[in-house]
């Protein structure tokens, strides 16, 4: 063989292994990137800081009669999640989930006045990284009794209303942002 003939081999397999490697590399990547929305799949966080505040699988329905409505969704791949708007005395707005445990800090002392849920007290709940208003903690003021409507489980532990317009959450394919 020639001195040409075995540069022109080597340069060939010098530019298949670069081709090679070039793939190796794009698919390491494209792998890494799809691997890592997974990684967040199910968390409702703080649309401020982005802040895990809580999973799907805490989320409870907490229904409420003083709702102005309620509708069931899917939120984070769960489905039959309760969504109830409310209206505070200022006349705002807030569409709120449940959930049995989210990282929150609460702000203030509990109110019992104007209370979505009666039987519960409530304190303002913020995101304890940015301070982003992300719901109320409600927790129980008296011992559970068994007055409730016919057929009606009342809940009786302390839960987290979250508002929804201040989470970002994954629905369906898209995240809600």
């Amino acid at each position: 063989m020639t001195a040409p003939r075995r540069s022109s081999i080597a340069a060939a397999a010098s530019n298949a292994l670069e081709v090679f490697f070039a793939i190796f590399l794009m698919q390491l990547i494209a792998n890494t990137l799809c691997n890592t929305s997974d990684e967040f799949e199910g968390f409702l966080l703080c649309r401020q800081c982005g802040l895990e505040i809580t999973r799907a699988d805490n989320l409870v329905n907490v229904p409420s009669r003083i709702a102005h409505r309620q509708r069931n969704d899917t939120l984070s791949g769960t489905r039959g999640i309760l969504i109830q708007l409310f209206k505070n005395p200022d006349g705002k707005y807030f569409e709120v989930i449940s959930s049995s445990e989210a990282e929150v800090q609460k702000v203030n002392k509990p109110y019992l006045e104007h209370s979505w849920f009666p039987g519960f007290s409530w304190t303002v709940a913020v995101c304890p990284r940015c301070g982003q208003h992300v719901g109320w903690v409600f927790e129980p003021t008296s011992p559970p009794s068994s007055s409730g409507q016919q057929g009606e489980k009342q809940h009786t532990d302390t839960f987290v209303g979250l508002i929804l317009g201040n989470l970002l959450h994954e629905q369906g394919n898209w995240t809600n942002m």
